[in-house]
């Protein structure tokens, strides 16, 4: 049976654009169905500085760069205690990309798949894929509108959504992480700080979760609220709104950055996070980005993981297309190469969902070594093999006993800025 395309691509957001961007430069023809209309509103804006070498491999950076805030770090502020801890990116172990983006996804994920476009592949949006048929020879996709179409091999990337895991009931959730529900909403009038360290994401701790502060650089800021399961049980059927005002008076830090700002969003909500499928990838099946796993958005991985795994993906698929072996066994290599950076990532969530990461975000200025630690994972460094990637993998703990991380010599050792309160 004829196929129309090499690649059906479920899912037109950072993973799926991506994929098709990478597979379009190889000269293969895909195919994105996307189920809504874009722009559309997503969470999820606060980039990595990791992710600035795919931008430029998509053809996007410089684009970006005049476009977009630039996130030079992530600030920290503990509400109980009233500590603050900067880290700055240009500290990394790994010297190079001392900024990230802010960016709001409604047109940040447009301009990705205006992107895709250009380079040739064929984009159909507001168009839901209902069905997918496996067979020896290809894969069958049919989609809303009576859209019907064949591939030599199907890429779901269709985001939490999960088409592919959720029908084949692969999707396992965390249980380690303690977190349920987040609020979200947008404010204009939000008070930065002058200077670079204006566009750093601010994350405040709190007993029973964590709030987030994400400055745009049209002077809005997104602002949000991740509640763990404690905070959330007995405040059981309150609105978002509900949720996000009743924590406001015990949160003093957040309170001042918020006065006299206005909130231009309705407040949204989201629930549910840290799942990973068994598997992402079967015979002519691969799963890219969240629609294979989702780890807690504390460190802002999820585009990371989203634009890594298009990009393993394409190099997996270019193979298996060069010689038509599209057998499952031969995609478990991809499958390891994404979990490698999401293992370091759920590592870190675990220990700062049982507090002893949080103490250590705030007070590693005595560790320089583990602030140079921390300082590459908050920049999503956890692709390329390293020495400390094993250490981290013990713990946190295990570092601060042991004294330092192997292979981080002095002369790399991070100068973050504190800030005595």
């Amino acid at each position: 049976m004829a196929h129309d395309y090499d690649v059906i691509v479920a899912g037109g957001g950072p993973a799926g654009s991506s994929t098709a961007n990478f597979l379009r430069q190889r000269g293969r023809s895909v195919l994105v169905l996307e189920r809504e209309r874009f722009p559309r509103f997503h969470i999820g804006e606060s980039l990595l500085p990791l992710c600035n070498d795919v931008w430029r491999e998509l053809g996007v950076f410089e684009r970006m760069d005049g476009r977009y805030q630039h996130k030079p770090g992530a600030h920290f502020v503990h509400e109980e205690s009233g500590a603050e801890f900067i880290y700055h990116f240009d500290s990394a172990i790994r010297p190079g990309n001392p900024y990230a983006f802010q960016v709001k996804r409604a047109e940040f994920d447009l301009m990705l798949l205006e992107r895709a476009i250009e380079l040739g592949a064929d984009v159909r949006q507001e168009t839901r894929v209902e069905d997918v048929e496996f067979d020896a020879d290809g894969v069958t996709v049919r989609a809303s509108g009576g859209l019907q179409a064949r591939a030599k091999v199907f890429v779901d990337a269709t985001g939490r959504d999960a088409l592919m895991a959720g029908r084949r009931a692969l999707k396992e959730p965390d249980e380690l992480v303690t977190t349920n529900c987040a609020v979200h909403t947008m404010y204009a009038g939000v008070q930065r700080e002058a200077g670079p360290d204006g566009g750093n994401i601010v994350l405040g701790l709190f007993d029973g979760g964590w709030w987030w502060l994400i400055p745009f650089a049209d002077g809005d800021t997104s602002c949000g609220m991740v509640f763990e399961k404690s905070f959330t049980k007995i405040r059981r059927g309150a609105e978002p709104a509900e949720l996000m005002d009743g924590a406001l008076p015990s949160l003093p830090h957040l309170r001042a950055r918020l006065g006299g700002a206005r909130r231009i969003l309705p407040v949204g909500a989201q629930g549910n996070w840290s799942y990973r499928a068994r598997r992402f990838y079967d015979d002519r099946l691969l799963l890219v980005g969240d629609a294979a796993a989702f780890v807690d958005p504390l460190f802002s991985t999820g585009v990371l993981f989203a634009v890594q795994g298009a990009r393993f993906a394409a190099e997996h698929l270019e193979r298996a297309l060069a010689d038509g072996d599209f057998r499952a066994e031969r995609f478990a290599g991809y499958q390891e190469q994404c979990a490698q950076g999401m293992d370091i990532f759920k590592s870190l969530v675990h220990e700062f969902y049982g507090k002893k990461l949080r103490e250590l975000l705030l007070g590693s200025a005595r560790h320089p070594t583990i602030c140079a630690v921390i300082t590459s994972m908050l920049a999503g460094d956890v692709y390329k093999p390293s020495l400390w990637h094993a250490s981290v993998r013990r713990g946190f703990s295990h570092l601060v006993d042991a004294g330092g991380v192997p292979g981080v010599r002095s002369s790399r050792q991070a100068k973050p800025r504190e800030i005595v309160s």
